[in-house]
C-alpha cells in the first residue's frame, strides 16, 4: 500500500510537471499538446523555446532554437544552435552553429556551420546536407548521403557511407558499409563483429583499422541511447517546470554550487544516506507512516530536481564560455540537459558522474532551504 500511494504520488508530479512543461513553452509560442506552426516574418529576433504534438517552423530563426514535439520540422535556417528532440525530426533549414538533434527519426537534409550531434533509431544525412564540423552520429540504421568535413564518429548497428569525410571515421557498427563515392580523406577504424564492406568505387586514402568485436561486447548502444534520451527529456520536462515556476530559485541553487562545492557534495551524501533511514525509521510505527510517505515523496522530488540544478549550472557556465550569457533560462537548461544526460549514460564511469550530480545538486537544495529557514527565522539557529 505504502510503494503504491508513493508511485501515484510521484506519477502525478510528473505528470504536473509535464503539463506546465507545455504551457511554459506553450507562452513562447503557443503549443499546449497542439500544433505549432511559426509562419514566415514570425520567427523571433533572439532564442526561440518551442513544443508541442507538430511543429514546423517556416520563419528564419535569429537566435538559438529549442524545439520538442512528436513531429519537428525545421524549413528555414537558424542562426544560432538548433536542439530539437521528438519522434521525427527533418532539418531542412541551414543551421548557422551546432546541431544536437534525437528522435525516432532524425533527417538533416541542409548545412550545419559547426558541429552536430545526432541520434535516433534511424539517421539519415541527405544529399544536401553537409556539417561543417565534427560530426557525432548513433541509431540503429544510419544512413551518410551528406558531406562532414572533419571527423566522424559513428555508432550503429547497420550504417552505409555514401558521400566525402574530410578526417577520419571512428566506428563502433556491427555492419559498416561504403557505397561508390564515398571518400574518407583520414583514417577508417572500425571496431565490430564484421568487418567494412567497402566498394571498389570508396576511396579512404589513410589507414584502414579494423578491429573485432565480439557482439553484445563493450558499451550497448541501444540502452545508452535509451538512457541519454530518457534522462535528457526528464530534466527538461521538470527543469521547464522549475523555471516556470521561479527562475531565480533554479539560479539561486545553481550559484550555491558554483560557491559551495565541496559542502554542497558532502551535504548530498549526508542527505543521500540519512533521509532514507529517517524515513525508514518513521514508517516502523503506525502514526509515523503518513509522515514517512510525505518526506520519502519530497526526497524523490528533490532527487528528481538535482540534476535540473546542475543541469542548469552547466548550461549556464558554457553559454557564458560561448558568450551568449544573456541566453533564455530555457537555452541554459536545454543546453546543461545535453550535457549531463551524455555524461550520466556514458558506459562504465555514469555512474560516477550519477552520483555527483545527485550529491551537489541535493546538497545545495539542502543548503539552500537551510539558509531561507534561517532567514525566515532568524532567532533559530543550526
Amino acid at each position: 500500500m505504502k510503494s503504491t500511494m508513493i508511485l501515484i504520488a510521484i506519477l502525478v508530479m510528473s505528470l504536473i510537471g509535464f503539463v506546465c512543461w507545455f504551457n511554459v513553452f506553450g507562452a513562447t509560442k503557443q503549443g499546449k499538446f497542439g500544433d505549432v506552426t511559426i509562419l514566415e516574418g514570425g520567427g523571433a529576433d533572439g532564442d526561440l523555446v518551442i513544443a508541442g504534438r507538430t511543429i514546423n517552423v517556416q520563419s528564419e530563426i535569429k537566435g538559438d532554437l529549442a524545439a520538442a514535439g512528436s513531429n519537428i520540422t525545421i524549413t528555414e535556417p537558424v542562426l544560432g544552435y538548433l536542439m530539437a528532440a521528438g519522434s521525427n525530426v527533418n532539418i531542412i533549414g541551414s543551421v548557422g552553429n551546432d546541431l544536437w538533434a534525437a528522435g525516432a527519426n532524425v533527417m538533416v537534409n541542409a548545412a550545419v556551420a559547426d558541429n552536430a550531434m545526432l541520434a535516433g533509431r534511424t539517421v539519415s544525412l541527405q544529399p544536401k546536407a553537409s556539417v561543417k564540423g565534427d560530426a557525432s552520429i548513433a541509431g540503429l540504421s544510419v544512413e551518410l548521403l551528406g558531406s562532414v568535413e572533419r571527423n566522424l564518429k559513428l555508432a550503429a548497428a547497420k550504417a552505409s557511407l555514401s558521400s566525402e569525410i574530410g578526417g577520419s571515421v571512428d566506428a563502433h557498427v556491427r555492419s559498416l558499409k561504403l557505397m561508390p563515392g564515398a571518400v574518407i580523406h583520414g583514417d577508417l577504424r572500425v571496431h565490430g563483429p564484421n568487418p567494412p564492406e567497402i566498394s571498389p568505387e570508396a576511396k579512404v586514402l589513410g589507414l584502414v583499422d579494423y578491429q573485432q568485436e565480439e557482439a553484445g561486447r563493450g558499451w550497448n548502444l541501444m540502452n545508452s541511447l535509451g538512457r541519454w534520451v530518457f534522462i535528457f527529456l526528464g530534466i527538461s520536462i521538470l527543469g521547464a517546470a522549475t523555471i516556470v515556476f521561479s527562475a531565480l530559485w533554479a539560479q539561486r541553487i545553481a550559484d550555491k554550487i558554483t560557491r559551495y562545492p565541496w559542502p554542497s557534495i558532502l551535504t548530498g551524501f549526508l542527505g543521500l544516506v540519512l533521509i532514507p533511514l529517517v524515513c525508514l525509521i518513521l514508517a516502523m510505527t503506525v502514526i509515523g507512516i503518513p509522515l514517512a510517505m510525505v518526506f520519502f515523496a519530497l526526497y524523490v522530488v528533490a532527487l528528481l530536481l538535482s540534476g535540473v540544478f546542475v543541469s542548469y549550472l552547466v548550461g549556464g557556465w558554457l553559454l557564458t564560455r560561448m558568450k551568449r550569457p544573456s541566453s533564455s533560462p530555457y537555452t541554459r537548461l536545454l543546453l546543461g540537459a545535453v550535457v549531463i544526460a551524455l555524461l550520466a549514460s556514458l558506459p562504465f564511469v555514469g555512474w560516477i558522474f550519477q552520483l555527483l550530480i545527485l550529491m551537489s545538486g541535493l546538497g545545495a537544495l539542502l543548503l539552500e532551504r537551510r539558509d531561507w529557514y534561517l532567514k525566515v527565522h532568524p532567532e533559530a539557529s543550526f
